[in-house]
């Protein structure tokens, strides 16, 4: 399984993948100040490379980039720095805490995660070649790969042990229906900020302050327009020539990759067996193989004596079957060393004792050349077009170090188009490529900004470079006062009417008395209707509910259940300036026998969750804490 994992791919990948490697070890790497450090840190010894650091350091401010759309502050980086440290600190620990528990991880697992793997497969299938490509073109390597994969299955596997062990006790259930299922009688006065807008006026002199003192709320945002050009792998390959000879060639060579999967038509008689009656049922299962081979009909034994109940009124029609499908031991054996019209058994398996009939075999069929032939030209083409794709990204990496300003014949000299883009900010999403990171991060170096010079070469994946040149620049700038005084009004009006529907709930509160409420001596409707709110009368809410805003259900189920002969009263704000006063009249336990049972099984395998992450979460603290962590000062402060 998995040959071109153990054996390190064959000749012609090796071939891409040196070259590759090659320029990457020539041109490239990420430059966080800590290469030359090996480690970011040591968990008790044992070292995390300093380039698995920062790998997951630049992936994870690509996607806080890619998120945010601004410039990352330098607190803002620090703090992604600590955190991508703290969690492969944490996997560390973790995993040799479960090594030291006795966790291990079998090969054969390893490459059967790997199969099972979806971007590896092809109609389904696991293809060597296509994961051996989708891990190239994510720059990892094979056993790299190979050792995540069984790092994560540690993990996943000890995770597993953990919910597997994981319970609750009937009463803690029962508290948790009682609270989460449990029903809030309320009734509310909203007093709308919109209605106090006559009350406000702003004046200019507050507008200019607000302006003054929010600055940063009202800069354009940096942008750049770009010229560049891309070279990559599969433009090369698209016009590289690829000979019919070298393609039947290749074909034979693959021949194995493309063979088909023999199938077997086989019909069975179960008789079950479990316990003490196994030696019964396997000699029940003898004497159908003796009625069989004195002439008896396969399909009426089977409607008379099987057990699978499924099968039996079909004839014992299992269908058709690939080796390893119907079973990995003997079943499998047996049915793949029978010839057609042939009986086999008793087999035994997990479920008892079967007698089977080979029907048809319908043989393994090779996929013919031309089928798969644009795929081997694709990949041939692949192939044969590294070296020289290694030798133009030489090539240009040459040139645009003394091309100056003049990316325009750089272009003409290597065939390449020049292309634009306009309005760049730092957290464009730049269809153009996959990860603009790289791209980005070259467009706005502070040298090319101020020179306007060619850059340097630009990794943008393994298989694709690019060097681009900045032709214009905007900074950030402070919008003009004119430009965003009506906004700067509207959020002052917001503000304001905000504050005064909040006095007035205030003032409204200040005069109700729970208890007065709920012996009926206070009616609270009339009294909020009497000072410009409005009224919403009662209405039963559950946690999660809609039948009142969701700031209002939070703040209901907040508050403590009201005593006995009194109402609960709270004050909320809404999320549109609105301020809210509710009133809690009742509050009624959830009770199980009004739950679905679907729902309470969710909800228990829910509570069994949370009981099982906090143990995880407790014991990963727990061996964190007491770990021996040592952090290079360079890490979390490259500038040193």
């Amino acid at each position: 399984m998995l040959q071109v994992f153990r054996e390190s791919f064959g000749k012609a990948i090796t071939i891409v993948i040196l070259a590759l490697i090659a320029i990457t070890f020539i041109f490239w790497g990420i430059d966080f100040g800590t290469t030359q450090l090996s480690y970011a840190a040591k968990v008790n010894g044992e070292p995390i490379p300093i380039r698995e650091y920062e790998s997951s350091l630049q992936r994870t401010q690509n996607d806080y980039q890619q998120q945010l759309r601004i410039e990352l502050s330098d607190d803002i980086l620090l703090g992604i720095r600590q955190q991508v440290l703290d969690e492969m600190v944490m996997r560390k620990v973790l995993l040799q805490r479960t090594t030291e528990a006795g966790y291990r991880i079998s090969d054969a697992r390893v490459e059967q995660s790997i199969r099972d793997t979806a971007a590896f497969q092809i109609g389904g299938q696991y293809s060597d070649d296509v994961a051996v490509s989708m891990l190239r073109d994510n720059g990892l390597t094979v056993e790299g790969y190979r050792l995540s994969q069984r790092e994560r299955l540690t993990l996943v596997e000890f995770e597993e042990a953990i919910y597997e062990s994981s319970f609750i006790t009937p009463a803690e259930f029962r508290r948790y229906i009682e609270v989460y299922f449990e029903k809030r009688e309320i009734g509310y006065a909203l007093f709308a900020a919109a209605s106090f807008a006559g009350q406000v006026t702003i004046e200019d002199a507050e507008i200019s302050q607000y302006y003054s003192d929010n600055e940063a709320q009202f800069q354009t945002e940096e942008t750049v327009d770009l010229e560049f050009v891309v070279l990559d792998l599969a433009s090369i390959a698209a016009a590289t020539e690829v000979s019919e000879d070298e393609l039947r060639r290749f074909y034979e060579t693959e021949a194995e990759r493309y063979a088909g999967t023999e199938e077997r038509h086989v019909r069975h008689i179960l008789i079950e067996a479990s316990g003490d009656d196994r030696e019964a049922a396997r000699a029940e299962a003898t004497r159908v193989r003796e009625r069989l081979d004195a002439g008896e009909d396969f399909a009426a034994l089977a409607a008379e004596l099987s057990d699978d109940a499924g099968t039996r009124n079909a004839g014992g029609d299992l269908g058709w079957y690939v080796r390893g499908v119907l079973d990995d031991g003997p079943l499998d054996e047996a049915l793949f060393a029978m010839t057609v019209g042939a009986v086999a058994g008793p087999v035994e398996s997990e479920f008892g004792f079967h007698v089977l009939r080979l029907d048809e075999i319908r043989a393994a069929a090779q996929l013919p050349f031309e089928s798969v032939r644009a795929e081997l030209r694709e990949e041939l083409a692949r192939t044969n077009a590294a070296s020289e794709f290694y030798d133009r990204a030489t090539e240009l990496a040459e040139i645009a170090l003394d091309a100056g300003t003049d990316l325009a014949s750089v272009a003409t000299e290597f065939g390449l188009p020049l292309e634009t883009l306009t309005g760049l900010t730092r957290g464009s999403a730049v269809d153009r490529f996959v990860d603009p990171a790289p791209f980005l991060e070259m467009a706005f170096d502070e040298d090319m900004l101020a020179s306007g010079r060619v850059s340097d070469l630009i990794e943008l994946s393994d298989s694709s470079v690019a060097v681009l040149r900045v032709t214009a620049h905007r900074p950030q700038t402070l919008k003009p006062l004119e430009d965003v005084s009506a906004e700067i009004r509207e959020a002052l009006i917001r503000e304001s009417t905000g504050e005064l529907a909040a006095d007035a709930a205030t003032a409204y509160i200040s005069a109700i008395d729970g208890t007065a409420v709920a012996a009926g001596t206070q009616d609270p409707a009339a009294m909020a209707v009497a000072q410009g709110a409005s009224w919403t009368a009662r209405v039963s809410v559950e946690r999660g509910s809609d039948a009142a805003p969701a700031p209002i259900v939070s703040t209901v189920f907040a508050q403590p259940r009201p005593a006995a002969g009194a109402v609960g009263v709270a004050q909320t704000p809404l999320d549109n300036g609105d301020e809210a006063v509710v009133f809690i009249y009742s509050a009624t336990p959830g009770d199980p026998e009004d739950i679905p049972g679907g729902d309470r099984d969710a909800g228990q395998e829910q509570l069994v969750d949370q009981a099982a992450q906090a143990e995880i979460n407790a014991f990963g603290s727990g061996a964190r804490a007491s770990a021996k962590v040592r952090v290079p000062d360079q890490i979390l402060n490259p500038d040193l």
